[in-house]
């Protein structure tokens, strides 16, 4: 057979008359649609293919029972999904809708409703919700320019059911109250983002409007180590320290920096003599590994001197080059038997996991003694008083947001009306010794 130029342009004719009606179809549908659901609000969006993006919140089987009412079945999209962080399907006419819209027209929808999110997929990366990244570091507002200028920056980057629910959260924080109710759809990931970089937004908001401060000015992130935000009075910057959640430990380097800062006495001397600055002094000056040994050195605990004897060493030289050279130099099933002592005396019982990971040989020794010198320092009351006394140099406010998916819970305390204790992330988290504030009132 023999093809022609001609039948070329015919068959590229009969090609664009289907797809201009294909498309005039899905114009049709999509006007259809928007018709039958006046109430929702249609997001502007080309990307992929030709499709249909709206919200609407629910599991699948409630979205099918909605629009088949309307004559709409849903179907399985086959072709590459259009947006990597939302469902995409097929809407299918059941019946003839409109004399321009017969029975099997059909167009692709996006549901963007931050509950129908992609399982496993995160709306909001790391940070993307902090000051920084929503246009107010370094800036001194008002609670209506805060939820200006945010409002602003929420509606260029998400979708306007995302935007819309985030800007409610602003509004909302701005009310009386500690447990402020607010619906939203977000999966349990994406509040704990909301939680932890969103909240030191929330909380700005709330300070300014529940503690009668006039505005609040956000330091840009590489100039302030434990300060979120700065609650202004009378031209007198407060320093305001957020915690998502349950709150978490605060590192002892942030609070020094802060104390150095902030004392309220002219004369730091006077803190020379308190006796948790020794223990600040070694957590400042040596990383993780190494301070655990040197803190278990300078109180003089009996699980270091026990380990100096399993090791036939003295105490003072107990350190990370001597504690290496004993755990990768003994066979594995003589290094257990030998520490089975050392741990009994912190009451430690080490899974099988940790006792055969033949990796990490260093961790039978350094995971107990971490574990342990948090709890040692606590139970010596003259250095618990002491950290106390040192903490509560800092004229500081600390403020707890935790974001769930029906309300705003914030509270704050005072750092001069709390107590504090020491404590550790653990060996995974590899972070240093830190303590967390106890709120007494």
């Amino acid at each position: 057979m023999v093809i022609n130029a001609g039948m070329l342009q015919v068959q590229s004719f009969t090609s664009y008359l289907i797809e201009a009606t294909l498309r005039q179809q899905q114009i049709e549908f999509k006007a259809y649609i928007r018709r039958s659901f006046p109430q929702i609000k249609f997001t502007q969006s080309s990307r992929g293919a030709f499709h249909v993006r709206f919200p609407v919140a629910g599991d699948e089987a409630e979205h099918r029972k909605l629009l088949k009412k309307y004559g709409i079945e849903v179907r399985e999209y086959s072709p590459t999904p259009i947006s990597d962080k939302y469902p995409t399907v097929l809407l299918v006419a059941t019946k003839q809708l409109s004399p321009k819209l017969p029975r099997g027209s059909s167009i692709p929808w996006v549901n963007n409703a931050p509950s129908a999110s992609v399982k496993g997929a995160q709306l909001f990366s790391n940070k993307a919700l902090s000051p920084d990244n929503l246009g107010i570091a370094g800036k001194t507002l008002t609670i209506p320019n805060i939820i200006q200028t945010v409002g602003g920056q929420l509606r260029r980057k998400y979708d306007p059911a995302t935007a819309k629910q985030l800007n409610d959260m602003m509004w909302r924080a701005a009310g009386a109250g500690n447990d402020i109710r607010n619906e939203n759809n977000f999966s349990v990931k994406d509040l704990a983002k909301v939680s932890a970089d969103f909240g030191e937004i929330l909380s700005a908001i709330w300070t300014i409007s529940n503690l009668r401060f006039k505005e609040a000015h956000f330091p840009k992130a590489s100039n302030e180590r434990l300060i979120d935000f700065y609650a202004i009075r009378f031209g007198i910057k407060y320093p305001i320290s957020v915690k998502s959640g349950g709150g978490g430990k605060v590192t002892i380097q942030n609070i020094i920096d802060a104390i150095q800062r902030r004392v309220k006495s002219a004369d730091r001397s006077d803190m020379t003599s308190e006796p948790s600055l020794a223990i600040f002094n070694i957590v400042n000056k040596y990383p993780m590994k190494e301070q655990m040994f040197e803190l278990h050195k300078y109180m003089d605990t009996e699980p270091v001197r026990l380990l100096a004897g399993i090791m036939g060493v003295r105490v003072p030289n107990i350190n990370l080059d001597t504690v290496l050279n004993f755990t990768d130099n003994t066979p594995r099933e003589d290094l257990i038997r030998k520490l089975e002592p050392f741990w009994r005396s912190m009451n430690t019982v080490l899974t099988d996991r940790i006792k055969n990971d033949e990796n990490d040989a260093l961790r039978l020794v350094l995971s107990p003694l971490g574990e342990n010198i948090w709890k040692v320092l606590n139970a010596d009351k003259e250095i618990q008083d002491s950290l106390t006394r040192v903490a509560r140099q800092v004229t500081l406010i600390q403020v707890n947001v935790n974001v769930s998916k029906t309300a705003i819970k914030i509270k704050h305390n005072y750092f001069k009306d709390a107590e504090f204790q020491f404590g550790w992330a653990g060996y995974a988290a590899k972070n240093k010794l830190g303590f967390k504030m106890k709120v007494t009132n």
